[in-house]
């Protein structure tokens, strides 16, 4: 059994992330409570994906398995850094500090095509803070996607066609970019634009 001491480094309304006590290119997510729809979400998204092979794209941590820990059972991902080492940070971070929603636009298509290509169905409570923007190199950023993923509908079976799937992909992302434009960082942004 896995020991966690140390303090989470990311925290949401049903679970805890934690660097991985053994291993530091690793995190674990562990429920807060005794049992999280996350978690269960999660792990269905990853089982499918295993059952198509996986995916080997760096726009969503990879997978590794489930781990018995002094906090719970735990879901293993990799732990998304940066290229000089540093934990990555959410989208909502940067843009509360100032950097504009423009510098992220091309990452962020990146991001959907990605979704797109794989057949990743992300669900309605995704947010910015779910996205982590990975400093590549001093220039060059990726978005990863680290919660929200998976389908919170009861019947799945419409997931087997690729082309509804994608549907799906669109129409959620269209709703998720209104709402990211509509974020109290992007109004603030716009705000202090205006009173210059």
């Amino acid at each position: 059994m896995l020991q966690i001491t140390k303090k989470p480094i990311g925290m949401g309304k049903e679970r805890m992330c934690f660097v991985h006590p053994e291993d530091p290119r690793l995190a674990i997510k562990i429920a807060r409570e005794e049992v999280s729809q996350q978690s269960q979400r999660e792990i269905k998204f990853y089982r499918k994906l295993e059952k198509r092979g996986g995916v080997h794209d760096r726009h969503i941590p990879g997978f590794h398995g489930l781990c018995e820990t002094n906090r719970g059972v735990g879901i293993v991902v990799d732990l998304i850094r940066n290229y000089d080492g540093e934990i990555a940070r959410p989208l909502n971070w940067y843009l509360a500090q100032g950097y504009p929603i423009e510098e992220f636009e091309p990452s962020l298509e990146e991001l959907k095509q990605s979704f797109l290509q794989n057949l990743i169905i992300f669900n309605h409570d995704m947010t910015i803070g779910n996205l982590l923007v990975q400093k590549l190199s001093a220039t060059k950023v990726r978005i990863v996607a680290i919660d929200g993923l998976g389908d919170v509908v009861a019947i799945d079976w419409l997931d087997n066609f690729s082309f509804l799937v994608r549907r799906k992909i669109e129409r959620r992302w269209q709703r998720f970019m209104e709402r990211l434009y509509l974020s109290r960082e992007v109004r603030q942004q716009r705000e202090a634009a205006e009173q210059e």
